[in-house]
């Protein structure tokens, strides 16, 4: 296992104002930067994701890139595989009030299929 795989959000959107769910007509959007840390998930000891550049990222872009991550990986491989060393506090007010929404539409839709299986 390599120790770190690095993403740089800037490369990747070339944009400052990284927005959209998913990549449409080739345009990199949110889905981009999940699928690439998914895909290097199991091969690094952690992934560190690089802000600079980035402005602003909206709402959907960080609930696709990272929140939904969340989807597959618990909280805890999350925080302790995923690092953002140069995040502002602006960023990590956004990704955390992402990740808490993310755990309820999760943690509702399990209860709605515990209770449709009558658990």
């Amino acid at each position: 296992m390599e120790s770190e795989f690095k993403i740089n959000i800037f490369d990747i959107m070339q944009t400052s104002t990284p927005a959209g769910r998913i990549a449409e007509d080739g345009a990199p959007a949110g889905d981009t930067i999940r699928n690439l840390i998914l895909d290097n998930w199991d091969q690094h000891e952690k992934i560190t994701i690089f802000f600079e550049g980035i402005a602003e990222m909206t709402r959907p872009f960080i609930d696709e890139a990272f929140a939904k991550v969340m989807e597959t990986r618990t909280l805890d491989e999350f925080n302790a595989k995923l690092h953002f060393p140069d995040a502002s506090d602006r960023i990590v007010k956004a990704l955390n009030a992402a990740v808490k929404l993310r755990l309820k539409i999760i943690k509702a839709a399990q209860e709605r299929e515990d209770e449709a299986r009558g658990l």
